[in-house]
């Protein structure tokens, strides 16, 4: 009896109430469940927002370094055009002094006829003055054409890339490029380029003013060589008494000289590349009655002469080249002549004038720089998630996320520079001349992330 209700008051209510911890157990196992579904959630989002915090960074800078070899190849290009521009010029130079060499080299034998071996080695040096100035003349025609010539040659066809270059620089190239960038660090991101609000636009233009063109045509002229670029002139005194001797003061007009002038010219309408060279024998005679007056020094015999001219128009710039040369000044005569044996043989006439460049809108500005914002997205899942906010990402630390979100955003930043190379030794500012631009990331303005939110909204 006794141990029957010791029995009972053993497997009695405490026996039952053994069986809760299971219970408790349970429960403590699911939420550590949950805890860690949460902690690799929250892992896997952290993951994801450093990966794309990544991506933005490196399409914003994949951007940048786009749009900065652009400039560089602008920049290359420009060169490129004002090394068309003086292959032209040194052309027609070269065509106008070989014309010159083979007058003189006719006139010369025409002089000696009266010593017969001197005539017969200046005949055989004129028959290839003629040669050299004919092959010359042909030569600029072609230079000429393939390098100035509208549409086809190599100039217009450098204007032509710049166009197609800049295209690719504004937002919708650069969207190109953030966007695969951005894919190749997930296939799940994408990438896009804020709007900048005509501000790239702003920043290169084509150079079509007036003082644009100034500007360009003083690159080409101090990048002519010394012979093209500056007057050919030199003076001969010649070992023949002149019509003053012994009635002036000056020695200088006792003898014949030879006055070589020469010059290359860009014309002032920026149209056609004109050259002139002329020589003739100066001598000092008497004015007055039977010349007993003061002896002034004039052109006496024109000896050679030559010219040549690149234009779109054949008689264009004509007038301006005989009347603004030193040749004109100094030996009318053989300058008219010049410009006869030119108009009958005619110009390189394939020439569209000076080319029209890109360069810097903004030249006060010594060292601009151009920026850009590059939005990088991740798509995620359809969760529980409640709501459709957004959380921006970005490289800076002062960004305050929101809730949880639909699709995660980062902003980045980044700006094109000029910068010179510290070994070059001088002072150089920035321009589509020289191909110094480079690219850098940049903070975030509040104006990039207002623009970003309103995209992520």
């Amino acid at each position: 009896m006794t141990s029957s209700t010791q029995i009972q008051a053993r497997c009695g209510p405490r026996a039952r109430q053994s069986g809760q911890a299971l219970l408790l157990g349970l429960m403590l196992l699911a939420v550590c469940a949950a805890l860690l579904i949460m902690l690799a959630r929250t892992g896997t989002q952290l993951s994801v927002r450093e990966r794309l915090v990544g991506a933005a960074d490196a399409s914003a800078y994949s951007a940048a370094v786009w749009r900065a070899r652009v400039l560089n190849s602008l920049a290359y290009a420009n060169r490129t055009i004002v090394a068309q521009e003086v292959a032209i010029a040194q052309a027609v130079t070269l065509a106008a002094w070989a014309r010159y060499f083979e007058t003189l080299a006719g006139r010369a034998e025409l002089l000696a006829s009266v010593y017969p071996p001197a005539a017969a080695v200046l005949s055989a040096l004129g028959q290839s003055a003629a040669v050299g100035a004919d092959l010359s003349d042909q030569a600029m025609r072609i230079e000429v054409a393939a390098r100035g010539a509208p549409q086809v040659g190599l100039a217009a066809m450098l204007e032509t890339s710049q166009i197609l270059l800049l295209r690719s620089a504004n937002n919708f190239g650069l969207s190109a490029v953030a966007n695969e960038v951005a894919q190749a660090h997930d296939r799940r991101f994408s990438a896009f380029a804020l709007a900048d609000h005509g501000h790239f636009a702003g920043f290169v233009r084509r150079q079509t003013g007036e003082a644009d063109h100034a500007r360009f045509r003083e690159v080409v002229l101090a990048s002519l060589d010394g012979f093209t670029g500056s007057d050919r002139d030199r003076d001969i005194r010649l070992p023949l008494p002149s019509s003053c001797v012994g009635r002036s003061t000056s020695l200088d007009k006792w003898t014949l000289w030879y006055r070589k002038r020469g010059s290359t010219r860009l014309s002032d309408d920026l149209q056609s590349w004109e050259a002139l060279d002329t020589g003739s024998i100066h001598d000092s005679r008497g004015r007055g009655f039977l010349g007993l007056g003061r002896c002034t020094e004039q052109e006496a015999l024109p000896m050679g002469w030559g010219a040549a001219q690149a234009s779109a128009d054949d008689s264009s710039g004509r007038a301006s080249m005989s009347e603004a040369s030193a040749s004109s000044r100094t030996n009318p005569a053989a300058s008219v002549m010049a410009q006869a044996d030119r108009a009958a043989s005619g110009g390189a006439t394939l020439y569209r004038g000076l080319s029209i460049i890109h360069d810097l809108s903004d030249r006060k500005t010594l060292y601009p720089v151009s920026r850009l914002a590059v939005v990088a997205r991740a798509e995620r899942e359809r969760s529980a998630a409640s709501g459709s906010t957004v959380r921006i990402f970005s490289t800076m630390p002062s960004d305050r996320p929101d809730e949880t979100p639909q699709r995660m955003w980062s902003l980045a930043a980044a700006e094109v520079f000029f910068r010179p190379p510290p070994a070059s030794g001088r002072i150089e500012y920035a321009s589509l001349y020289s191909p110094f631009w480079q690219a850098r990331l940049a903070e975030i303005t509040d104006s990039e992330r207002e623009e970003a939110r309103r995209h992520a909204q």
